[in-house]
């Protein structure tokens, strides 16, 4: 209530900047508390919710429309995080910490598993410590979320799949408009995996808009935005095949697995589990490029890699589906998988192809699963922990394939 006070008997136009700065404090610690009151509104908003008695806790802070949709999400999120780690909801309604500190910790604990984030709340006393420097002003929310950053690099502690994995479920479109400017925003949020992937396909078109406008005077960042509109919405092509993602990896990676000096990375250095890029490598728009010790290329290309299409025409009447037991993801929107994968010296031949979705075919490569596949196209499929999934047949029977595929 004193805040309120000195707000509503403040004239910021008898200011001069020293009174201008001590009111964009009070101010600021006046919307802090309301933040950790909103925090408390929709955790009981939530506890309502799940016994029917009332909206989700994101639709109530909207306030009839008087609020966007994305900053009542916020809201809501950052109150899971004040339930989860009290001493942020103190700092937060005392002022000490920003809604953006609290929300930088919440980023932090959705990229975490269970046992890290155990681990997060046990720590909760040095997050939120970390907040403030000693002249009890508050670091700027930049900079703690980089502190949250290298934080989380410690207590993740894996091998790269499990913070793909996370990062793969955050992956999200938002779209607003700017009431100030009236532009309008699209927000992609995405993985490295995915990034590399939108980056190709923008320099392509980028390069060849570039091409077409040959030497006129244009501006590069209105023609990158054409280039990637065009793309969107299949208004404009590259005039040619988008080029191949180029994957990085040493030949010691590919064959042994990570070591002192794995190389395992997206063409422009964005590193990825080698579990990954083994799986991608199932992709026919990607060229992996595998080095000696000596960093000199070994193999490059797929040309003798990839199922032919006499092959795909034959695995086509053999499966109507995936090849897992009981999925039922079409076979056109499968990839052809290696059983003995083409790293292991795998063959491109029918014996060694089976279709698998995007899904399953990830559970192979990066979830653990062990498949092998018998000449009568009878599968074994093991779990992580080695038990027994499934042996026998696809529950679509798979048909013997044409003499002419062999």
């Amino acid at each position: 209530m004193a805040l309120v006070a000195e707000l509503v008997d403040a004239d910021p136009a008898c200011c001069d900047r020293t009174g201008l700065a001590e009111l964009v404090s009070t101010s600021q610690k006046l919307r802090s508390w309301l933040d950790a009151f909103d925090a408390r509104i929709a955790l009981h908003a939530a506890r309502l919710s799940e016994e029917g008695s009332c909206e989700p806790a994101a639709s109530l802070l909207t306030g009839g429309g008087r609020r966007s949709a994305r900053d009542a999400e916020g809201a809501a999120r950052r109150a899971t995080v004040c339930a989860q780690l009290p001493e942020a909801h103190d700092a937060l309604a005392a002022g000490r910490m920003s809604a953006g500190h609290v929300d930088a910790v919440a980023r932090l604990a959705g990229e975490l598993d269970d046992a890290a984030r155990a681990e997060l709340h046990d720590l909760q006393a040095a997050v939120v410590q970390s907040a403030a420097v000693q002249s009890a002003a508050v670091m700027p929310v930049e900079t703690f979320e980089r502190e949250m950053s290298k934080l989380g690099r410690v207590l993740s502690r894996d091998d790269g799949v499990s913070r793909l994995e996370r990062l793969k479920r955050q992956r999200c479109v938002r779209r607003w408009v700017d009431r100030v400017t009236g532009m309008c925003h699209t927000h992609l949020q995405v993985d490295p995996e995915t990034d590399a992937r939108i980056a190709t396909a923008l320099d392509a078109a980028v390069a060849s808009a570039r091409a077409a406008a040959q030497d006129e005077d244009v501006d590069f960042d209105h023609l990158k935005t054409d280039a990637l509109v065009g793309l969107i919405t299949g208004a404009r092509t590259t005039g040619h095949r988008v080029p191949d993602l180029t994957l990085l990896s040493d030949a010691r990676t590919m064959r042994d697995g990570p070591h002192e000096r794995t190389v395992c990375e997206t063409g422009d250095g964005q590193p990825l589990p080698v579990e990954t890029v083994r799986r991608l490598g199932c992709d026919a728009t990607i060229t992996p490029v595998t080095l000696d010790d000596d960093a000199v290329p070994l193999t490059m290309g797929r040309t003798r890699r990839l199922a032919t299409p006499e092959q795909r025409r034959a695995l086509r009447a053999m499966y109507r589906a995936c090849g897992f037991p009981g999925c039922g993801v079409r076979f056109e929107d499968c990839r052809i998988h290696h059983v003995t994968w083409w790293e292991h010296l795998g063959a491109t031949n029918m014996e060694n192809l089976l279709p698998l979705c995007e899904r399953h075919h990830h559970h192979v490569h990066e979830g653990g699963w062990t498949l092998t596949l018998k000449p009568d196209r009878t599968i074994t499929l093991r779990r992580p922990d080695g038990t027994l999934h499934h042996e026998g047949s696809t529950t679509d029977e798979p048909r013997p394939p044409p003499a002419s595929a062999a």
